[in-house]
């Protein structure tokens, strides 16, 4: 016996392997190990100075995860001026910590995390509300439209046949 499709409007919904959603952070682990015998002292910096954006990784679930891409690019916006000096200037173990306990650069880092964390925040309502407000507008367009459609053909345009 044939099988019957699926009724008209509803989507039918694959089952997918638990964990393959998003991305594998296994992959990602082993990645930032294959980088740490190359350059030590970027991985040194980009550790200490990405870990808000790490808590917001791995933190973070669901679906829909965001929050590590907002907080993530304010918070390498911060750090990458810092990168530029270590790679273009003296790239040893012993720069990259004189930089992280300068606090400058920790500030930058975790300051830059915190507007990406009110960024990621504040959106949602602004969003929200703007859609509420140009919805609004376009509901009393079409009434405005209706209503003169019924004013230029009369009541019979708002009936139903049948």
């Amino acid at each position: 016996m044939a099988k019957k499709p699926p009724p008209k409007g509803k989507v039918q919904q694959q089952a997918r392997p638990a964990g393959s959603g998003g991305m594998n952070k296994v992959a990602v682990l082993m990645i930032l190990a294959a980088l740490v015998p190359f350059s030590l002292p970027t991985v040194v910096v980009l550790f200490f100075t990405m870990l808000p954006t790490m808590g917001a990784w791995a933190s973070e679930k669901g679906a829909h995860k965001y929050a590590w891409l907002c907080v993530g690019g304010l918070n390498f916006s911060g750090v990458i001026p810092y990168l530029f000096t270590l790679w273009f200037g003296v790239h040893t173990l012993d720069e990259a910590f004189n930089m992280l306990s300068d606090g400058g650069l920790l500030l930058w880092a975790y300051g830059t995390s915190a507007i990406g964390w009110l960024i990621y925040t504040a959106m949602p309502p602004v969003v929200a509300s703007w859609l509420a407000f140009t919805t609004d507008r376009r509901v009393a367009a079409l009434k405005a439209a209706q209503k003169k459609l019924v004013e230029e053909w009369g009541d019979e345009v708002t009936k139903k046949n049948g």
